[in-house]
């Protein structure tokens, strides 16, 4: 029990420090210093006013010094970074395999709170991503070859590189065939976009689908590409009941259905198939 408090206080102070990148990173910042700060009376914040979750709720949700209200977003990013920590925990103990996926899921939701912030993410997020993925599936690949595993296929480096061009490849062929589309209604409709968009898919979704590849293979990245629709549609039929704006960007519901896949992927394809 101590243990599985333990991971979930380290996952929030986790998603507090993707805060900081979420606010940061877009502006080139540092991530590291100056100490964080009241966006509106700049005010420095105090160890005691920055605890993961616990300063949200102490403070009812207001800077100490003038009482802008802080966001909701702050305590909803260390909460979901704490329970996907929590997730991880139970499903694989702090293995290898946690330290692994904690790394990708953390990527997860850097990015697509960015996206929705920023409505653009930094491409180095997914390069880094793609690159940490690989590496990690080399030290594995030697093992299995010291052992005389002689079936290339199922090496992990070469599943990781199979699953990153396919991820690109396949991404990227329904953008470019988006694209046409969007352009041809665009121009038979007279329109010089729809609802502010003139692309299917941007590069930074590519990249994304191309870090899925990598870290979970060629099947979910199927999986993901075509659940993210559904999510898309389930938010934006709220949005429109509740009169909300339902002009989110498409990488978040890519993130969703990345963590739905991890966790659930098998029952999904059973009940496909």
């Amino acid at each position: 029990m101590l243990e599985k408090i333990a991971v979930f206080i380290l996952g929030s102070c986790l998603g507090s420090f993707l805060n900081v990148c979420i606010h940061r990173l877009p502006k080139e910042e540092s991530v590291v210093s100056p100490r964080s700060s009241c966006p509106k009376c700049k005010a420095k914040i105090k160890w005691y006013d920055n605890i993961p979750l616990l300063s949200y709720l102490i403070l009812r949700a207001k800077c100490r010094s003038c009482r802008e209200k802080i966001p909701l977003r702050y305590p909803l990013v260390e909460l979901i970074t704490a329970g996907l920590a929590l997730a991880l925990y139970l499903k694989f103990g702090l293995s290898f395999l946690f330290f692994k996926f904690i790394f990708f899921f953390a990527l997860l939701v850097l990015v697509s709170f960015i996206d929705i912030d920023y409505h653009a993410i930094p491409v180095y997020l997914c390069v880094i991503g793609i690159a940490v993925g690989l590496a990690l599936t080399v030290w594995p690949t030697l093992m299995m070859l010291k052992s005389g595993w002689f079936n290339p296929g199922s090496l992990p480096l070469v599943r990781a590189f199979r699953g990153l061009l396919f991820g690109f490849g396949f991404t990227y062929l329904f953008k470019f065939f988006g694209d046409v589309f969007i352009d041809f209604y665009l121009k038979i409709r007279k329109k010089e976009s729809i609802e502010g968009e003139r692309e299917s898919l941007g590069l930074g979704d590519v990249d994304f689908m191309g870090m899925v590849g990598v870290f979970l293979g060629v099947k979910s990245v199927v999986l993901v590409f075509f659940l993210a629709p559904f999510f898309a549609v389930i938010y934006s039929v709220f949005a429109i009941i509740f009169k909300r704006s339902h002009l989110i960007p498409y990488l978040p519901y890519l993130s969703l259905a990345t963590l739905t896949v991890f966790f659930w992927g098998d029952k999904i394809l059973s009940f496909i198939l």
